[in-house]
């Protein structure tokens, strides 16, 4: 057919059997007559690389031979068509040595350092691509190579003209390098510098005499102390240059130093002095056990306190053990004080004397209460400052020193002032309404907004003939307790906090049962008294429809309207529409505004709501339930159809306020 097939033959472990090597033609052996057997399911398996040229009739044969089970080829025929295998040359290495494990030992002299020095070499290039070439140090006037060996053999060492050292070598292999570097020291002979190999980590090995410090601002540093000498080991980096340096160790002395900083305060009361001691000392060279503090004659140790673990008193000896091995910072803080009696117009103030510094240095201050008047007399071993010069000097100091050694003595003269009662609680508006009935009973709620200092009660003195049924302060209910007369009530208060300065409610409810109006008479109505000053009184009074007043007389002004008082502090008037909004400022209110408000809330809060008429007529009254906490703590009955009538006053000033009136009560 004259048509041609390309077959491709891949060697497996098939053909292993009839092939020595595998490399080439060349190495296969020529066997005359002998043929090459593949069954065909594996021939088909192996057509994929070699390839043989075969003409369609001899493939044929091929195909037809052993009943189709077997291709049969000439064993000649079989080695010609064969391709030899590509043979793998290997990759060139990227570098072309490597110089590792450098190391130098020395130990330095007077003036050079001779450093022993090692590596490891190992060479990858082919000697048919040219010498190889080893860079070692840059070339100094301070370093200089005295010998080097490769593999025990002088090496070829020279200077090129990069300005490094090189060695040249010409085979591939290890090599082992050795030889001796000699390097310039300083002129006080205590430090060198070493530029390190390119691309090569090192390491140094310095032996030193006992006692010798060394630093460097590059590498890695171990140091191994012994009874001899100081061995030093180095790790550097491959870039930039090695620095050592090192210096005998200053010795330190036998004997601890001690030095101290001390703040002294003292505080003169009426009849004593206080003072306070802040001892700051510092502990240098050894360690310390023990620190003596002597205190003034006639002081009275009243606190030791500081890192340290005990101490204790004999006479006037404050003697202070230390933790083990203290040196360093210590703090020790001792107060003492001592009498000051009423007929003494001077007294001297010593010092505390520390036994153990070399130098103390410090502040001296003086404060006094209010009423003591102090001036200087005499003061030794003092300068005198200016307070603000003192870290930290109480507010209330009124002469200021400087010291530069202890102990001192300060004499002051003393002036003893009178002191003079000021107002301790005064009452900034009073909220107060009444609802009469018909029959002449009534209920009074009244309000007082105090503000206190130091008043444990506020004395109230009720009307004659009144029941008293609540009192609530701070919106709380509280118990009263009973005065000293009759219709005297004590109600214990709450101080005013000095940040927010804001009056406390303090609540009285209050029950008469009163006489029935007749056609005409005198009406009359007592509100109660305190025993502080009120800014300005409230006062709303809910009358019958059919009852008319005129004639009015007493100590309360009638008014269509409250007016506020002027002077009062303004405070932000706040928008807290929305729960959780944010509050924002509008405008500023004063609080007497604010009083107002509250006393028109009282007004428009009374109401016909309370069913259980025993109230009215004195046999019941509210129980903790019954009662709340917010405007209107307590439930009273007024009749719908009830007038209101106001009245003020400012400035009550322990006075009984009244009110009286012509009545006449009308037919319809």
């Amino acid at each position: 057919m004259g048509k041609k097939f390309m077959v491709i033959v891949l060697f497996l472990t098939t053909l292993n059997t009839f092939i020595c090597k595998a490399e080439g033609t060349k190495d296969i052996p020529a066997i005359k007559n002998t043929s090459v057997s593949i069954p065909v399911e594996e021939f088909t398996k192996l057509v994929k690389d070699a390839k043989i040229s075969l003409s369609w009739s001899e493939f044929a044969k091929l195909l037809a031979s052993e009943d189709g089970k077997y291709i049969r080829i000439p064993w000649e025929t079989f080695l010609k068509y064969i391709e030899p295998a590509p043979v793998i040359k290997p990759a060139r290495p990227p570098v072309d040595y490597i110089l590792s494990d450098v190391t130098y030992t020395g130990k330095p002299e007077t003036s050079w350092c001779v450093l022993n020095f090692s590596a490891n070499l190992q060479v990858f290039k082919n000697p048919a691509d040219g010498w190889t070439t080893i860079k070692l140090w840059p070339v100094y006037q301070s370093v200089v190579i005295s010998e080097m060996t490769c593999n025990g053999k002088p090496a070829n060492v020279f200077a090129g003209s990069d300005g490094n050292y090189q060695i040249l070598i010409n085979e591939q292999g290890n090599y082992a390098i050795e030889g001796k570097l000699c390097i310039k020291m300083s002129e006080k002979g205590e430090s060198f510098t070493l530029a390190s190999i390119p691309n090569t980590s090192c390491t140094l090995r310095l032996s030193l005499p006992k006692d010798y410090q060394v630093t460097s601002s590059t590498g890695i540093m171990k140091i191994n102390r012994t009874k001899d000498s100081t061995e030093v080991e180095l790790v550097f980096s491959p870039t930039g240059s090695m620095n050592v340096n090192w210096s005998l160790m200053s010795k330190e002395p036998s004997e601890p130093k001690i030095f101290a900083g001390v703040s002294i305060s003292s505080y003169l009361q009426s009849d004593i002095i206080k003072t306070n001691a802040s001892l700051r000392y510092n502990i240098l060279y050894q360690p310390v056990k023990f620190l003596k503090i002597l205190i003034p004659e006639g002081m009275r140790l009243t606190n030791v306190s500081g890192n340290f673990m005990d101490w204790k008193q004999t006479d006037s000896i404050l003697q202070v053990e230390l933790k083990p091995e203290t040196k360093g910072g210590v703090n020790i803080d001792i107060s003492y004080e001592q009498e000051l009696k009423p007929d003494i117009a001077e007294i001297s103030i010593k010092s505390p004397v520390i036994t153990d510094a070399e130098a103390t240095t410090g502040y001296f201050t003086i404060a006094t209460t209010h009423n003591l008047g102090i001036n200087q007399v005499t003061y030794e071993g003092l300068l005198t400052i200016d307070p603000k010069e003192v870290p930290a000097a109480p507010s209330e100091t009124v002469l200021a020193y400087r010291f530069n050694r202890l102990p001192f003595t300060a004499t002051v003269k003393i002036t003893r002032y009178q002191e003079l009662p000021v107002l301790e609680v005064t009452c900034d508006s009073v909220n107060a309404i009444t609802a009469a009935t018909i029959d002449g009973k009534t209920i009074t709620r009244v309000i007082y907004h105090v503000r206190n200092n130091a008043r444990q009660f506020l004395s109230v003195n009720l009307p004659e003939n009144s029941q008293l049924w609540s009192v609530y302060v701070a919106n709380n209910p509280t118990k009263p307790l009973a005065g000293k007369s009759a219709n005297s009530v004590l109600i214990p208060l709450l101080r005013t906090s000095s940040k927010i300065d804001s009056a406390i409610p303090v609540e009285v409810i209050y029950y008469q049962s009163g006489t029935p109006f007749g056609k005409t008479g005198e009406f009359q109505i007592n509100l109660p008294g305190v025993d502080i000053p009120v800014m300005h009184l409230m006062y709303s009074l809910y009358i019958p429809e059919k009852l008319n007043l005129d004639n009015f007389s007493g100590n309360l002004e009638k008014v269509e309207k409250f007016s506020p008082v002027e002077g009062m502090e303004k405070i932000p008037d706040r928008d807290t529409r929305g729960e959780g909004k944010k509050e924002v400022s509008r405008k500023e209110t004063s609080q007497s505004e604010i009083y107002i408000v509250n006393q028109d809330v009282l007004e428009k809060n009374v109401q016909a709501a309370l069913s259980d008429r025993s109230l009215l007529s004195g046999q019941g009254k509210p129980s903790a339930d019954e009662s709340s906490t917010g405007i209107l703590p307590l439930r009273i009955y007024i009749p719908t159809t009830g007038k209101l009538l106001r009245f003020e006053k400012r400035l009550v000033m322990d006075e009984n306020l009244f009110l009286k009136a012509r009545y006449k009560l009308a037919s319809r």
